[in-house]
């Protein structure tokens, strides 16, 4: 099934098969916001999109063993239709953004402009006025994902895009900084086969 080098990393039985999914578009209008954790709702379009992909998923699959999702309502929404309980995993959230949640960013940049300034300069460390640094959220991303012990058969993991980077940088042992070459879409999959001895990165925004 796999080549020789992806063999040699995969000696354990006990492989995980996970399926890291973005929730679908969410209710947005022209101008950019910043929203982090703000637990807004998904569009039409989203909601179409998260159908399409949950269908296309049952199909090829069937039921998964397990559903994690973060709390918010756009990633619920998708992990809700696998038929499947979904374990509600509030470290699975997107980066704590503080008091920049629910602004545009043309607004944060007139009454904030040297934090943002800051925050775009190094955005790994810079913390987002009340919020959480780059390196803070991929912390805590990763100790969640930790705490969940070994795991095996199919995962579904229903989250947002800061998690899905940070959790890929740590199972491919890249650090935070490389996260952003990493840009699943909306309602997309990434598959990744985790064993004990590491990760084998399937597909990226399928």
């Amino acid at each position: 099934m796999f080549d020789a080098a992806t063999q040699r990393i995969l000696p354990s039985s006990r492989l995980a098969h996970l399926h890291l999914y973005r929730h679908g578009e969410v209710e947005t209008g022209v101008a950019r916001v910043c929203r982090g954790q703000l637990d807004v709702a998904l569009s039409d379009r989203g909601r179409e999109q998260t159908f399409t992909a949950v269908q296309r998923f049952l199909t090829m699959h069937g039921a998964p063993n397990r559903v994690l999702t973060s709390d918010l309502h756009r990633c619920r929404a998708m992990a809700e239709q696998f038929g499947v309980q979904p374990e509600l995993l509030p470290g699975l959230r997107e980066q704590d953004m503080g008091d920049w949640e629910g602004r545009t960013w043309e607004s944060l940049t007139e009454a904030d402009g040297p934090a943002v300034t800051a925050y775009w300069a190094d955005y790994v460390n810079a913390r987002p006025t009340g919020g959480e640094s780059w390196a803070a959220a991929c912390e805590r991303v990763v100790a969640t994902w930790g705490a969940l012990g070994p795991l095996q058969g199919r995962i579904v993991v229903c989250t947002h895009v800061g998690p899905i980077r940070a959790l890929l940088c740590s199972w491919l042992g890249l650090p935070p900084g490389e996260g952003l070459r990493f840009a699943p879409g909306y309602a997309t999959e990434t598959r990744v086969l985790l064993a004990e001895a590491g990760a084998v990165l399937e597909a990226m925004g399928a």
